[in-house]
């Protein structure tokens, strides 16, 4: 399998300042086709969301291994960047 077909994205709302902190899922898919859901839905909402797009591992928790490939932000401006990995 090419790395083009073995990739999977995700992109996901978050909405800023939101104590129960509310998210949302707006697609998965091939990237090109993750990135334009974004936008749309960003720019649907005025940018009233932030939304970070993820390259994710089929059948693997996506919370032990996250990779943060883009990130649009909220009015607010706020800047998302992918934690560096622990020391060992």
């Amino acid at each position: 399998m090419s790395e083009s077909q073995a990739s999977l994205y995700l992109a996901q709302a978050f909405e800023h300042g939101e104590p129960d902190r509310r998210s949302y899922v707006i697609g998965v898919g091939r990237l090109e086709a993750v990135q334009r859901l974004a936008r749309d839905e960003h720019a649907r909402r005025h940018g009233e969301y932030g939304i970070a797009i993820y390259q994710v591992e089929p059948d693997a928790p996506m919370q032990q291994h996250p990779h943060l490939v883009d990130y649009l932000a909220s009015v607010m401006g706020e800047h998302w960047a992918e934690r560096a990995a622990a020391a060992a």
